[in-house]
């Protein structure tokens, strides 16, 4: 009889495993994705666009998303309409909406 059980347990012992492991595995996606959408900025690239562009009226050129110390920061090239201006880029926080940074752009890029 001790013979028998300890054969049942031991038999039984990889399927539990098994079930533990399938078990993590099947909630990591769902932990991922809730990390990957509390990751994403509040504001389109476009919102952040026509922002950009109410400070500095003109043509977008260029348009990048970053995360910069814990935050994402939009930076938008902008021509200005007065094509004498240099080019310029503004910085917009992704999750606030708010102007960061205007600069004037090298030529050189």
């Amino acid at each position: 009889m001790h013979t028998f059980v300890m054969s049942l347990v031991l038999s039984l012992a990889p399927a539990c495993s098994h079930a533990a492991t399938s078990a993590n595995t099947s909630t990591a996606p769902a932990a991922t994705a809730s990390r990957d959408t509390a990751a994403k900025p509040k504001i389109t690239a476009e919102a952040a666009q026509q922002t950009a562009l109410k400070q500095v009226p003109g043509t977008v050129l260029a348009s990048e998303l970053e995360r910069e110390h814990g935050r994402w920061i939009y930076s938008i090239e902008i021509q200005p309409t007065d094509r004498a201006q240099p080019r310029k880029e503004v910085e917009v926080d992704g999750d606030t909406g708010a102007i960061l940074a205007v600069e004037d752009e090298d030529r050189d890029d």
